[in-house]
């Protein structure tokens, strides 16, 4: 068994669940002393102060959703009704990427901090990342985001060696960096890791895997845990890649993958629970091969808790045992019910595309956009999809490489597609910014 990075990773599911059920009581008395939305919300749903005693209990609570969270902001800025702290007792304020316009702010005590750093701890440890590290944070730090300062004070609680630079200082300096400082760990979303390791021939005269890189944390935007694009990540430098997921509205990451690779582990039991339901919103038992959308609670939470908090996130569990003796279920996420497109009566998901794309490097840069004309999100088809051209290939190729992509597009996914091949360049070199592979052209 490998050394796990704390003791309850490795307990039996009975004695977790003793733990969370303890959590669970001891949160769900504090909410009602201390959140009027959620006193308000509860009470609607006839619900009162002694309803939740278990973590069974919870399918009696309605569901929170991105929505209320948005207005709840909205009425009762800058940290919304739902907070459940003294604003004298915020300590740290971070904030969501703003993918609608406008971020969504979360306050941290003192202790809810304390907490998320030790669940970051936990994800780098899960990953194999040690106190002798020196890690390169290569997130953007700008805007609050949950990727920058709060992924340092995992790394500090871990003991390893931070070189705090985010995304901003660019590529060159960044290179440079590692060049220079001889980092063993890097830290960036998949797409700007996959750029910077490319870049490195250019910018250093030597290939990625000629630098220092052994392990390479990634996050914030699918591609980590996509085969074909963890396996030219990693050949490219020749380090292992490692793929964690959260949440703002929760903890910057909640799961990770072990050594093995097979799958994120859940990493935080006695913080926060998780369920899975399906599209009507039916719990789904947690078995191997199961699929649902994840649904969050807050055990252990002062500023900001949520309930039954809908995440969006689609996953499947892959298995429910690991050799690594983390008694979680291993999951992968393959999407999100916000970026699900129905053509036909067949679920798509952005990542589908993404995976085909960079199967046809180096016809193709591995970019590519989904087009979408209308906000419905079912529709007759086809799906249109933008690829961009591979550097040096030649614009006479297009109609071939077309006619082929469309065809593992429908052999792969089922649907008809409509291809447009785009110059090389067309789409920025990814950085600070996550990539967002739909394109809401009606909106503009």
């Amino acid at each position: 068994m490998i050394e796990l990075g704390a003791e309850i990773e490795g307990l039996a599911p009975a004695a977790i669940r003793a733990i969370q059920n303890r959590r669970l009581a001891a949160q769900w008395e504090y909410l009602w002393e201390k959140s009027p939305f959620y006193r308000e919300k509860l009470a609607a749903a006839g619900l009162g102060p002694d309803s939740v005693r278990r973590v069974e209990d919870l399918t009696r609570v309605p569901f929170t959703v991105k929505d209320e969270i948005r207005m709840s902001l909205e009425a009762n800025p800058p940290l919304g009704a739902h907070l459940a702290a003294d604003p004298g007792d915020i300590v740290q304020i971070q904030a969501s990427g703003g993918t609608t316009g406008r971020p969504s702010y979360v306050g941290l005590t003192a202790r809810d901090r304390g907490m998320w750093a030790e669940i970051t701890r936990r994800t780098f440890w899960a990953h194999g990342f040690r106190p002798a590290d020196r890690v390169l944070q290569a997130l953007g730090m700008s805007r609050c985001w949950v990727g920058g300062v709060p992924v340092i004070q995992g790394l500090e609680a871990l003991g390893a060696a931070c070189i705090p630079a985010g995304a901003e200082p660019g590529t060159t300096w960044l290179l440079h960096t590692i060049s220079d400082l001889s980092p063993n760990g890097l830290v960036a979303t998949p797409n700007f890791a996959l750029y910077l390791g490319n870049q490195a021939k250019d910018v250093l005269g030597v290939d990625a895997r000629q630098l220092s890189i052994e392990r390479i944390y990634v996050g914030g935007e699918p591609g980590g845990g996509i085969p074909e694009f963890r396996r030219t990540a990693q050949e490219l430098w020749g380090a292992k890649m490692h793929e964690v997921m959260g949440g703002t509205d929760l903890s910057p990451v909640l799961w990770a993958e072990c050594e093995d690779q097979s799958g994120m582990h859940f990493v935080s039991h006695e913080f926060v629970y998780w369920e899975m339901i399906d599209q009507a919103g039916n719990p789904v038992e947690i078995t191997q091969g199961a699929t649902g959308e994840l649904v969050y609670s807050h055990l252990y939470r002062e500023a900001t808790p949520v309930l039954r908090f809908r995440h969006s996130d689609i996953v499947e569990v892959l298995d429910t045992e690991c050799r690594c003796g983390r008694t979680s279920p291993k999951i992968r996420c393959f999407g999100r019910t916000d970026d699900m497109m129905i053509i036909k009566g067949v679920n798509v998901f952005p990542t589908a595309l993404q995976d085909i794309a960079l199967g046809f490097r180096p016809a193709t840069t591995g970019s590519v956009r989904i087009i979408k004309h209308e906000p419905e999100y079912a529709w007759a088809g086809p799906l249109h999809v933008r690829v961009e051209r591979g550097e040096g290939r030649s614009a006479d190729d297009d109609h071939q490489l077309r006619s082929r992509m469309e065809q593992a597009i429908s052999d792969m996914c089922r649907v008809r597609a409509r291809v447009e091949v785009v110059s090389f360049g067309t789409y920025p070199s990814p950085g600070r910014q996550k990539v967002r592979i739909i394109e809401r052209v009606y909106e503009t």
